[in-house]
């Protein structure tokens, strides 16, 4: 009987990683070509918001808010891309043990590049994002892969 609730209990335990694991998709590469071409439209900035493919702490989706709206989550060498309206804007990522906010005054015809971290913590993962440079963002984002956001800039 106890073997039985064992394999029940990982059976839905796994079900659970993997279904939330999957919840962002990857965007067509057509699309995610189309993304590197790192220029925002002349009336909004663009900001990518991206992962590197590291493998330490790279296990696991990381949520992303922007201005406290779900826009999906990356994972190990993902990118988000949004055209915004000039203003502020906060983006947010938590885990059960860090946070992290990195908030950006977006101008018009402007590219902003954040990247985000995962690292190993004491039970679950710690985040980190910060804004780097152009040459620094652009190299990193083009080794990785566009994700379909669930936040819908105005």
């Amino acid at each position: 009987m106890k073997t039985k609730f064992i394999i029940y209990f990982f059976i839905i335990s796994a079900s659970f990683i993997v279904y939330s694991c999957a919840s962002t998709s990857k965007a067509p590469s057509d699309k995610s070509a189309e993304a590197k071409s790192f220029t925002a439209p002349e009336e909004k900035g663009s900001v990518y918001l991206y992962r590197t493919g590291r493998a330490v702490g790279a296990a696991g989706q990381l949520a992303v808010k922007v201005n406290g709206i779900d826009a999906g989550g990356t994972g190990p060498g993902t990118f988000f891309k949004w055209d915004l309206t000039p203003g502020n804007y906060t983006f947010f990522s938590s885990t059960a043990e860090a946070s992290a906010v990195v908030q950006l005054d977006v101008k018009a015809g402007e590219v902003y590049y954040i990247r985000q971290d995962a690292r190993l913590g004491v039970g679950n993962g710690r985040v980190t994002m910060k804004e780097v440079g152009e040459q620094q963002g652009q190299r990193e984002v083009s080794g990785c892969r566009l994700l379909v956001s669930s936040y819908i800039p105005e």
